[in-house]
Parts: C-alpha cells; structure tokens; sequence
C-alpha cells in the first residue's frame, strides 16, 4: 500500500491520538510548516519553545 502524506493538521491530530509524549525532527517541521534543519539549528541556538531530546537511536 502506497504511503499517503498527511496534511499538518491530520498528522498532529494522529500524534494526539496515539499519544506520544514526544515527536521525531521531521513531524514536528511538518506539523510548524518549517524544513527539520530549521529547527535543528534554531534548537541549537536555543531559539523558541522546543525542547529537543536526544534518544538512543540518534535523533532523526
């Protein structure tokens, strides 16, 4: 079966609904509309409200 893309909205709303405390890089930049390097570097210079949090796989 072919992978659909997700509108912002909806894959926020199937994150709230399976719900996880935490999200990877690339669905939180889907979800804000931003590239997942913007908010690498913005959560490098401590810009913003995100927390990042490293887990044991190697964030993506």
């Amino acid at each position: 079966m072919k992978d659909l893309k997700l509108r912002p909205e909806e894959k926020l709303q199937q994150l709230i609904e399976s719900g996880a405390s935490l999200v990877n890089t690339i669905d939180a930049a889907t979800i804000l509309g931003y590239k997942p390097n913007t908010l690498r570097i913005r959560a490098s210079r401590g810009c913003g409200d995100l927390k990042p949090v490293m887990t044991g796989n190697g964030a993506k």
